[in-house]
């Protein structure tokens, strides 16, 4: 009996010891998964548009391509033509590369 008693005596301490260690500052402990996560960078459509029109420009293979970009809360429409498929990836991948794209619609074609 009194070894029973030593036991739940300890466990009581120690449980007791836990709660108590655990409670110190708890209003400033929150779990990181409880946090808001921080926001995102907003891009608007004119930067986007200045971007994609800059890369566009300046590639040495687009020379001589005729691409018309518009930018839509995000999504941009490419339209004209280019000359081979290379140009077409070129164009498509210089679009997705920019920060904001969040969806291109390629109406581009092959001459």
């Amino acid at each position: 009996m009194h070894i029973r008693n030593t036991s739940l005596t300890l466990i009581l301490f120690f449980m007791i010891a836990i709660i108590l260690t655990g409670c110190e500052n708890y209003a400033e402990r929150t779990h990181k998964s409880w946090a808001p996560p921080p926001s995102a960078p907003v891009y608007d459509d004119s930067t986007i548009f200045a971007r994609i029109t800059t890369a566009v420009q300046s590639d040495p293979a687009l020379q001589g391509s005729k691409i018309d970009i518009k930018v839509q809360d995000g999504t941009v429409t490419l339209s004209g033509t280019v000359s081979n498929e290379d140009q077409l990836t070129r164009v498509n991948m210089h679009t997705w590369i920019v920060d904001g794209v969040k969806k291109v619609d390629n109406q581009i074609v092959k001459n």
